[in-house]
């Protein structure tokens, strides 16, 4: 047994053991009786106790206020090995207290980190539910917890019992279904693994009502497309069927016969024709072809020279009022002839008997406009947007609609390729007005032309 513990107290007897310890490792250390209390978080009672009992037996000198080392050879083997016993402790509990710290930061970087993915998962416009290996409820956002209508404390929710969900098969592959609760729902689960940690899955849900709403009314849209393309083609090919019937049964090809089975022919071809010109154009703005030197004062009295006897038949005054001077630009003639032969074609349909159409166009600025203008019933303040769309028909004055609806949206395309707008307002005194704008040499300010997008748009044609 150590020599030095049989002269010992054994009151406060660890205490003497650590400063045995601390004068020994620095045998030039002074400090006096506070100094050492503070050090060693000991009482003042116990401190004075411990100096006194290690003073007596020649470990330490009491010089007055300090305390020094002053182990003699008598003493010093067992000072040391007393110091080497409390160093070792002392090691240890440094240790102890080193893990406990690092422990204790570890949980507030955690829960610091669940914090955070709580706020990350907040964020997700969707609900997300992590679970277990046994189907548990570990973590999910609010929004989770809203459509499934669990509460904060859900862990043990039956989560795939509530979904239709079969748990081996959620812990084993990807799973997709939609499922009816409160609201229809799309469900995504797939298997979740961290190293370290048991297998279990996250699952998200998200509410597809709106999305089901935009399926309905796009079936809606489908059928009544369908609807409208086969009563359309029907009837030229009707007319057609009609002659060929006569002819079939011994009739003879007369001129009306033949002149009914040219024009629904006609007809039909020019829909069809219409139909894949337009897909052509919204995919490539370049199927217009530009060309210098596109007279203006042309494209107008071409326009009046083809419509003049149709207006006369619907018994509508057809007027022109060509510019002053002719106006020389680019632009793709043909297509452009289109765009203004649709706009009369359409205010001479809608006009009644005894009105009139007024074609005019002049020069403006670095560009040039064409206007039709109609003394017709005009175009409801809420239809103007939607007038320039595909397949977009307004009836006639006896409520049939005629027509793909097609033609206003050809227009707008062509205009678009030729950096122009196209517009319809009314006029002061009723009717609609369309206006067409194109810059002279056929491209916008960049200098670049541009690719559109109609999608959005809707038209009278």
């Amino acid at each position: 047994m150590n020599v030095l513990l049989e002269q010992l107290d054994p009151a406060e007897i660890k205490l003497k053991g650590r400063l045995v310890a601390a004068f020994f490792e620095n045998p030039f250390l002074e400090a006096s009786g506070h100094e050492l209390c503070a050090r060693f978080t000991a009482a003042p009672e116990a401190m004075e106790t411990a100096l006194a009992d290690l003073c007596g037996c020649g470990v330490l000198e009491n010089l007055g206020r300090l305390y020094r080392f002053s182990a003699g050879p008598q003493v010093y083997g067992a000072a040391a090995e007393l110091a080497q016993a409390h160093q070792g402790e002392d090691a240890a509990v440094r240790q102890r207290l080193l893990e406990l710290e690092t422990f204790a930061r570890l949980q507030e970087d955690l829960k610091v980190t669940r914090h955070e993915v709580g706020a990350v998962l907040d964020m997700v416009p969707a609900g997300v539910l992590i679970l277990d290996r046994y189907g548990h409820l570990l973590k999910s956002n609010a929004l989770g917890r809203d459509l499934l209508a669990l509460s904060m404390d859900g862990v043990r929710a039956d989560v795939c019992g509530l979904l239709g969900l079969d748990l081996e098969t959620v812990l084993a592959q990807e799973v997709h279904i939609e499922v009816e609760l409160s609201s229809p729902l799309a469900v995504n689960s797939r298997p979740f693994r961290v190293p370290g940690s048991e297998a279990g899955a996250v699952v998200s849900v998200q509410d597809i009502t709106d999305r089901r709403a935009v399926e309905a009314r796009a079936e809606q849209m489908r059928e009544a497309f369908f609807s409208m393309i086969r009563h359309e083609l029907r009837k030229p090919l009707l007319t057609v069927d009609r002659c060929l019937s006569m002819l079939e049964t011994g009739g003879e090809a007369t001129p009306e016969t033949r002149d009914m089975a040219r024009r629904a022919t006609a007809h039909l071809t020019a829909m069809v024709d219409d139909m894949l010109f337009l897909a052509r154009l919204e995919r490539d703005p370049m199927a217009v072809r530009l060309r210098d030197g596109v007279s203006l004062r042309f494209l107008l009295v071409e326009s009046d020279l083809a419509y003049r006897v149709r207006a006369v038949e619907n018994g509508v005054k057809l007027r022109l009022v060509p510019p002053e001077e002719d106006v020389l630009f680019r632009g793709d003639e043909g297509r452009l002839g289109q765009v203004v032969g649709n706009l009369v074609d359409n205010a001479i349909k809608f006009t009644p008997r005894s009105g009139t159409v007024l074609l005019s166009g002049g020069r403006e600025g670095n560009g040039i406009w064409v206007r039709v203008a109609d003394t017709g019933p005009g175009i409801p303040a809420a239809e103007r947007e939607r007038v320039f769309g595909k397949f977009y028909q307004m009836r006639d004055d006896e409520g049939r609609t005629v027509g793909l609806g097609l033609g206003l949206a050809i227009c707008r395309q062509v205009v678009l390729a030729h950096s122009g707008t196209i517009e319809v307002g009314e006029q002061p005194e009723g009717g609609s007005v369309f206006t067409v704008r194109l810059p002279l040499d056929g491209l916008p300010p960049t200098g670049r032309r541009a690719n559109y997008d109609t999608e959005n748009h809707s038209g009278r044609g």
